[in-house]
């Protein structure tokens, strides 16, 4: 009977280690982040940035929730959301640093990508400096086709506004990246090589002079609802910091691991002694 019992214990320990290999790796794996598919290449049929409208319509919004908000951070957080859309409105999109992609339809001397210099001004070919103080990207191509039209006959502009924007953590290839405002996060954090192994998306955040202008509660709804570079107000120097998995996780996982692997280590050798 005691044999018999051996015997029993034995194969039930030596039955149970693949059991908590397979634990462990199912452990692992649902600990994964799924990768987003690629994205499409931008169209022309893609939304430009919200108008001065929409964008005077959202700070009303932000500026009623900061004021009913009874939670001081949630207020905050509309506050400082108000005051950028304020600042929008007033001082326009465009900062040092940011480039522009202009084609213009008859005269190649001027198609070219063009950096927004200090004092938000850019320089073409040939002409004056041009101001962009206080103009949004939706209005761009309008706005350059008059001021083109001081010294071009009928010009046909087309204008593609481009920022710097930083994607970090655990991506394919972390780093600074000009790209279309009306691109969305979720197609930045992709053109970075997308998510990694150790990425968990849900704990990613937009980052600003060392503070943090939007949470990962925001950049979630970002992430569902297609929310453009430009509708979120980013601008050149922006960081998109990618969350990463914590080491609570994969200790968790080693714990679960080892203490399966250890009940059946004590099994087996009780079994053989």
């Amino acid at each position: 009977m005691a044999m018999t019992l051996k015997r029993s214990t034995g194969a039930t320990a030596r039955a149970l280690i693949p059991f908590v290999l397979l634990v462990g790796a199912a452990a692992c794996a649902s600990h994964a982040t799924s990768v987003l598919p690629v994205p499409p290449p931008l169209t022309d049929s893609m939304r430009a940035g919200p108008s001065r409208s929409e964008l005077t319509a959202m700070a009303a919004q932000a500026d009623r929730e900061a004021q009913s908000a009874t939670d001081p951070e949630a207020r905050q957080q509309k506050q400082a959301e108000a005051a950028s859309l304020h600042d929008r409105l007033t001082n326009g999109d465009f900062h040092a640093g940011d480039r522009i992609a202009l084609q213009v339809r008859g005269d190649s001397t001027l198609t070219d990508t063009v950096a927004v210099r200090g004092g938000r001004v850019i320089q073409l070919q040939g002409l004056p400096d041009i101001s962009l103080n206080g103009v949004l990207h939706s209005e761009l191509d309008g706005y350059l086709a008059k001021e083109l039209s001081k010294y071009l006959r009928n010009p046909e502009v087309r204008a593609q506004s481009l920022v710097q924007i930083a994607v970090l953590g655990p991506v394919g290839k972390p780093g600074f990246y000009n790209l279309p405002t009306d691109m969305t996060l979720t197609d930045a954090i992709m053109l970075a090589g997308g998510p990694g192994q150790q990425s968990d998306v849900n704990k990613t955040t937009v980052q600003r002079n060392n503070k943090e202008v939007y949470g990962s509660d925001a950049i979630q709804h970002a992430f569902t609802s297609g929310t453009t570079l430009d509708q979120m107000s980013l601008r050149a120097g922006d960081q998109i910091v990618v969350g990463e998995k914590g080491k609570k996780d994969w200790l968790r996982v080693l714990q679960v691991v080892s203490l399966a692997a250890g009940i059946a280590v004590s099994i087996w050798a009780i079994s053989n002694r």
